[in-house]
């Protein structure tokens, strides 16, 4: 992996701009990724790197640029390259509403402080992107990744539900990463304490509380509002006097979930597995985890639920649920195998007693309302038409607490939706979960 340096001090180019971003910006980044600093660059190509709908928290650009680099000889070998600029959202308002700077420099330092220690751990065999640059430069906070579709990994269809296989996929992924921070917590405990110290719990935190509660309010109303247009038949009366019960109550349900973990338990956590945050190659058997604004300290669940609960259908969970966690503990296992070195071997077998199959299925229904939650919370932007997006740059948060942003947020709904959310509910009420809200 390339050092993440630091280039604040870099001189810009004012005078020069390539869509929205200078030229200067984007040479000093290529003498990072380049290692040299005899570049010449003659065309620079802007364009979007999401699709609408696909990313609310920045903004995503795709930097083409075709150049010269003078070798040793004093020849010159042309060079094509595509980059991965992520930035701020520019709007003050939404930034501040939605926490984006708390969260674009919680990424910068999980990117930049976090990820580089544990590649150098794992011997570089963690699913994330090659990160070129994580910090600031004169136009603001900016991180530079690889282009991970010159490498054949490409987003699918965020409101299609994930396969089987793309599930066991990420999961193998996911406990492959865990596996990472409980082998560090062994053999590095010092190094590992003062790199999680550096990741920062975005969303369950004094501060975000009063935003977070009305927004999970909002969604927990739009559910009970799809529930009775979904309840044509009476069948779901009992369910929805269930979920009316969480009223007041699911911010600090959540909170629960993610903060009252506990040791050894706890591990770094991606946060939002969702189906935007995933880039597959063509045969879905790998996949890398992208988007780490809200990497956080808690139980390895935590990431299992928010994939499971936003991003697959009722009939996978319901066919695979139980084998999908068996598949991820038995990869956990395998990692861990790998990751504790022969002198630190005798602990194994009370790690593994700890993270057997058994102990994670309890740990995953202990925490089972997360996945509620985060399938009310989520599963609007996850089924919103490319062309019915809301405008979240008009959003205050008066709006949530008038009830403004939840009718603008009914019109865009999908009859998917409205199927996937009733599927998700009557899960949870089949299965008992919601007996003791």
């Amino acid at each position: 992996m390339k050092k993440v340096a630091d280039i604040s001090a870099f001189p810009e180019n004012a005078d020069e701009d390539f869509s929205h971003e200078q030229q200067g910006s984007v040479e000093n980044v290529l003498k990072l990724v380049k290692n040299g600093t005899q570049l010449s660059v003659a065309n620079i190509e802007c364009s979007p790197g999401s699709q609408q709908g696909d990313n609310y928290m920045s903004i995503i650009k795709r930097i083409q640029v075709r150049g010269k680099r003078r070798m040793c000889n004093g020849k010159s070998k042309v060079f094509n390259i595509s980059l991965i600029f992520k930035r701020q959202i520019v709007n003050l308002q939404r930034r501040k509403l939605f926490r984006a700077d708390e969260a674009f420099a919680n990424e910068i330092n999980a990117y930049g402080q976090l990820v580089p220690v544990m590649r150098r751990f794992s011997q570089d065999q963690l699913p994330f992107p090659v990160c070129h640059y994580a910090g600031k430069d004169t136009e603001g906070d900016l991180i530079v990744m690889e282009d991970l579709t010159c490498s054949g990994f490409y987003m699918v269809d965020r409101r299609r539900n994930l396969s089987y296989r793309q599930c066991r996929t990420v999961l193998e992924e996911l406990a492959n990463f865990h596996a990472v921070s409980l082998a560090m917590k062994l053999v590095k405990p010092v190094q590992f304490h003062t790199m999680k110290e550096k990741v920062t719990e975005i969303v369950y935190n004094d501060a975000a509380a009063e935003f977070y509660t009305h927004s999970l309010e909002t969604s927990l109303r739009g559910t009970l509002d799809s529930l009775h247009y979904s309840n044509t038949d009476g069948s779901l009366d009992a369910p929805i006097k269930a979920i009316e019960k969480l009223s007041g109550r699911l911010y600090q349900i959540m909170y629960s979930a993610v903060r009252n973990s506990h040791e050894p338990w706890k591990v770094l956590c991606h946060g939002d597995t969702w189906v935007n945050n995933l880039m597959f190659n063509e045969g879905h058997d790998q996949v890398k985890l992208i988007d780490l604004q809200t990497m956080r300290y808690t139980s390895p669940v935590i990431d299992i639920l928010h994939l499971l609960y936003t991003s697959t259908g009722v009939e996978i969970r319901n066919a695979y649920g139980d084998e999908l966690i068996r598949n991820y503990q038995q990869a956990l296992v395998t990692a861990l195998r790998i990751y504790v070195p022969a002198s630190k071997s005798f602990v194994l077998p009370a790690l593994e007693a700890t993270f057997s199959y058994e102990n994670i299925q309890a740990e995953y229904d202990d925490r089972i309302l997360y996945g509620l939650g985060i399938a009310m919370w989520l599963l609007p932007a996850v089924t919103f038409h490319p062309d019915h997006i809301p405008d979240l740059d008009q959003v205050t948060m008066n709006d949530f607490k008038t009830k403004n942003h939840e009718k603008t947020i009914a019109q865009m709904l999908s009859t998917d939706y409205h199927t996937r959310m009733k599927d998700t509910v009557l899960e949870f009420y089949r299965k008992g979960f919601l007996d003791n809200v």
